[in-house]
């Protein structure tokens, strides 16, 4: 599954990320290279489909 995932807010060194396709989803990253990683734990805790199964794309 495809997710575009995008910085919401970006604070203390954190990014609060969301994505367009899951609404609901909400995670964090420290780094940029990190995003991709992070949503697709959350996605995986959401959904319950191993991270292995998203795809994610950061519009920034």
């Amino acid at each position: 599954m495809k997710l575009t995932a995008y910085i919401k807010d970006a604070a203390d060194g954190w990014f609060d990320l969301r994505t367009l396709e899951l609404s609901e989803l909400q995670a964090t990253a420290h780094r940029v290279e990190d995003i991709p990683e992070a949503v697709r734990e959350a996605a995986a805790k959401i959904t319950g489909k191993p991270a292995s199964e998203f795809d994610v794309e950061v519009s920034y």
